[in-house]
């Protein structure tokens, strides 16, 4: 009977609450949505690595040679391993970028490998998902290739379809294949990581190549036993010492301890998210009751007692939790779909799995949480005496703090313990993030009170006064005086100097609604508070992702505007060089050109030293042995680089014949490539044959902005360059062309013509993709961020609505002596307006300030961003607008009320 009467009157109140019901459950979905779809994508992110670690390697051990190639006279030191009994087997792998044709943007290039059938791949043969019951070996004969599923979508290709595949080497060079896709693999097992993969035999490769062109960036091994494994790595780290050298053990470990952080940090930021849920939770819960204090006290007055009123109340929580689990968990279901479409179609390899028990764990969540943070509202409403509400008395203050007090400090120790479980039992983290952040709560939540506090204290002058000028006046100057500095700042000094000035002039009426709006602040400062914190939180992810993103789209878009020397980069090698410096003249609309030689070396030392012992390790080390060894010839004599120098001097004339060098800024310290090369320093490098070896000396450094301004990032004489370039018939050059803008199509088809193998890259296309990854990763951070902003917009709409209820003997009177409803709605607005202005206003200043400090760290203070005023003006007066509009909406029915309900027993 009495658990019957528990839900019947519980399902009852959340109906006749309604649109607070509702509140409700959308703050408890918006953290359970954050926190379940972040963990979803950390699950989909563990299931992306390999089932095993053998799979994740294609072996035992893999070596990572991209940026020191082994030669084909290099893999009998693999056989000797073999005989040695070492290995077990090898496979060895020749790595390309491939392109649907020779004029594709670099961003839209995928890797192509050339493997040999018989051998690869070592363990876990693919899964073949067409044709069925194909294998490699069957399915690469002649000018065949086998692409991954990821790939078929992408690029919307089908089975036994034939396309041009443009193969482009580590050197620059290209050639076109016209292939025809047999078979089709899943992207799991060994290829989980394949991304866009496309497979060809080594035979085909090398028949439309030279064979004595043809390096190898990846090998494959296998061995039986663990000693044999470390003995092989060994041997082979002798061997070969430029090379990276991974056990599968290892690797495994690497990526598992890199997607545990990732997952980690995932789980961090979802519960932050579902304590901001929980703040509209007590609030909602408190309207709630408030509402219902005589059917409290008439409760317990026929014989209810406390405990039966916790789980009348609790069971209300646990309700509105599971009803805003469900739709919270049903939302990230979508919100991870559409996360693993975006990194898809980045070529990020991300395979769409939904785990149940993460979906259900949401459930639970959400009603944990509603408990929770429902525990506060519910103790104070099961504390409320009948005498006092017959009397229509409050609660004796000292009693209703320390309850209060004790409430917060079990909803902390409950909220710490829920968010262990949710960080896998790491009590440490969970205390440290929840009490962290409670912290740092309680600190802005007293900057913000102390704030209010002098805020609503501030007299509205009746007339100008000559001390209201001076103020105001040197506000305007102060503003001036920091424009250059703080710009952000200075505008709203600015305004508020204006604010200032303006004050007396407003209509009588205006100035009574403000200040009572003003004391109406510091008589409930701490709910304003809380209100001006929650509006803080949101508007500072906003402005902080909108700040970085629109900036650096500014920026870029602003270095494609300015006049560039050149907009085309074509790369050729053997005859297409000699045929396209013949027939430069033939191209339509050319302004301009510029030809240097380029080689692909391999940097031995630095200032003496072997250059491993230098240089990051794994595949981080191989990118910068890569980017160092691209050597760029320049003909001296008759031109010079034209490149911003931010150190040493530039080349001249007098170098053509010498071994004086130009690096970019990217391989110093103020660059990301991990080297702390400078003016000064000595490099050997090698060609990649072997054949030749030669010591440059750095003489300049240009900036990194420059830096994409050449295909090498290591400038030199001609004379130097060609001193290492393999084969002179082999040669790769350089071609730097200016044509209009809209000729660039033209320029492109007549290179083709004159050039079939050359890779021609227009310069922009590069940076208008870089801008759409850009956008579409802002728009994702834009929309987890306009979910705290709801919260926030949500618990405003709470605090709102418990304001009305305790000020509506307020309203009654005030109505009942002349104010009209529109007079009291526009005080309750402007009170709202205040609070949003403050928490926008130091949000803004706070957002501005964060996209500096984090461009300085992402960008290592090479490219310093900034808010732009316009943006920093949207971020204030928008949520300012929005926190009057919406207390507007909330206090709408409210300050319609009729004085005589209000005050017929008074």
């Amino acid at each position: 009977m009495k658990a019957s009467f528990y839900l019947h009157y519980s399902g009852r109140s959340l109906l006749r609450s309604g649109q607070h019901s509702f509140l409700a459950i959308l703050c408890i979905a918006v953290g359970v949505m954050a926190i379940v779809s972040l963990q979803l994508v950390g699950s989909m992110l563990q299931h992306s690595l390999a089932d095993s670690a053998r799979d994740a390697t294609g072996g035992d051990i893999a070596i990572n040679a991209s940026g020191a190639p082994l030669r084909p006279t290099d893999l009998s030191f693999f056989d000797q391993l073999k005989e040695q009994g070492l290995i077990s087997s090898y496979t060895a792998v020749i790595g390309a970028n491939g392109s649907l044709s020779n004029q594709t943007a670099i961003t839209q290039t995928f890797p192509v490998e050339a493997v040999n059938p018989a051998s690869f791949p070592l363990v876990s043969p693919p899964q073949f998902r067409a044709p069925s019951g194909a294998t490699l070996h069957s399915a690469l004969e002649g000018h065949q290739v086998v692409v991954t599923e990821q790939f078929l979508t992408l690029y919307h290709k089908q089975l036994n379809e034939r396309f041009p595949l443009y193969v482009k080497s580590l050197s620059g060079a290209g050639e076109t294949l016209t292939v025809t896709i047999a078979g089709v693999i899943a992207n799991s097992g060994s290829f989980a990581q394949a991304g866009n993969l496309v497979l060809l035999s080594q035979q085909t490769y090398l028949a439309a190549r030279s064979a004595a062109l043809a390096t190898y960036t990846l090998i494959d091994l296998t061995t039986s036993s663990q000693a044999q494994t470390a003995r092989a790595v060994a041997a082979i780290n002798r061997r070969f010492p430029l090379v990276s050298v991974q056990t599968a053990s290892d690797l495994f470990k690497a990526q598992q301890s890199s997607i545990d952080q990732i997952s980690q940090f995932l789980k961090i930021a979802g519960l932050l998210a579902l304590l901001i849920g929980g703040v509209g939770i007590v609030n909602t819960m408190q309207v709630l009751l408030s509402r219902r204090q005589t059917e409290i006290a008439m409760l317990k007055t026929v014989g209810y007692r406390r405990r039966d009123l916790y789980l009348l109340f609790g069971l209300e929580a646990g309700l509105l939790g599971l009803g805003g689990g469900l739709l919270g968990a049903l939302a990230a279901t979508g919100v991870s779909y559409l996360t693993h479409q975006l990194l898809q179609s980045l070529g990020i390899s991300l395979p769409f799995l939904l785990n149940y028990s993460i979906i259900a764990s949401g459930l639970l969540t959400g009603t944990v949480t509603a408990l929770i943070f429902g525990l506060l509202p519910i103790a104070q409403a099961a504390s409320i005496r009948p005498l006092q509400v017959l009397r229509e008395s409050e609660m004796q203050g000292r009693h209703r703090r320390g309850l209060t007090l004790a409430m917060l400090f079990l909803l902390s120790l409950l909220f710490c313990l829920l968010a262990s479980v949710i960080l896998e039992n790491n009590y440490v983290l969970a205390v440290g993030v929840t009490y962290g952040t409670f912290a740092c709560l309680l600190l802005l939540g007293g900057l913000f009170s102390t704030l209010l506090g002098l805020i609503s204290r501030l007299p509205v002058p009746e007339k100008l006064h000559p001390l209201l000028i001076l103020l105001a006046l040197a506000g305007l100057v102060s503003a001036l005086v920091i424009l250059p500095l703080l710009p952000m700042f200075s505008f709203l000094l600015l305004a508020l100097a204006l604010l200032g000035l303006a004050l007396p002039w407003l209509p009588p009426s205006w100035k009574i609604s403000l200040k009572m709006a003003l004391r109406n602040i510091g008589r409930r400062r701490a709910r304003v508070t809380a209100t001006v914190l929650a509006l803080f939180i949101g508007v500072y992810g906003v402005g902080l992702d909108i700040g970085l993103g629109q900036d650096l789209q500014e920026r870029v878009s602003s270095v494609l505007s300015q006049q560039q020397p050149y907009n085309l980069v074509v790369t050729t090698s053997g005859s297409d060089s000699t045929r396209l410096a013949a027939h430069l003249h033939s191209i339509p609309g050319l302004s301009a050109s510029r030809v240097n030689l380029f080689s692909q070396t391999l940097p031995v030392a630095i200032n003496g030293r072997p250059a491993q012992g230098q240089m990051p390790g794994g595949d981080y080390g191989q990118q910068d042995r890569a980017i160092l060894g691209g050597l760029e010839g320049f003909d001296l004599t008759h031109s010079q680089p034209t490149l911003t120098l931010i150190a040493g001097r530039n080349l001249s004339a007098r170098d053509a014949n010498s071994n004086n060098i130009l690096i970019s800024a990217i391989l110093t310290r103020a660059g990301w490539s991990g080297l702390n090369l400078r003016p000064g320093d000595t490099i050997t490098f090698t060609s990649l044959d072997g054949q030749s070896i030669r010591t440059a000396h750095i003489v300049g450094v240009f900036s990194i902005a420059s830096s994409y301004q050449t295909l090498g990032k290591v400038l030199a004489p001609a004379s130097f360059v060609a001193s290492l370039s393999p084969q002179q018939a082999n040669r790769t050059a350089v071609f730097y062309l200016k044509v209009p803008t809209t000729g660039i199509v033209a320029a492109l088809q007549a290179i083709n013509q004159i050039a079939p193998n050359a890779a021609a890259q227009n310069l922009t296309d590069g940076a208008l993709a870089f801008l759409q990854v850009v956008k579409q990763i802002t728009l994702v951070l834009l929309a987890l961020a306009l979910l705290s902003l709801l919260a926030g917009v949500l618990i405003i709409a709470n605090a709102v609505a418990l304001a009305m209820l305790e000020r509506r003997r307020e309203l009654g009177i005030l109505k009942a002596v002349g104010y009209t409803a529109r007079s009291l709605l526009g005080q309750i607005a402007i009170e709202y307006a205040v609070a949003g202005g403050l928490g926008s206003s130091m949000a803004a200043l706070l957002a501005a300030g964060g996209v500096i400090l984090f461009s300085k760290v992402l960008f290592n203070s090479n490219l310093i961003l900034s808010m732009e005023p316009g943006v920093m003006a949207g971020l204030v007066v928008m949520p300012l607008l929005l926190a009057a509009s919406t207390a507007a909406l909330v206090a709408w029915q409210a300050v319609r009320v009729r004085p005589l309900i209000v005050l017929r027993y008074e």
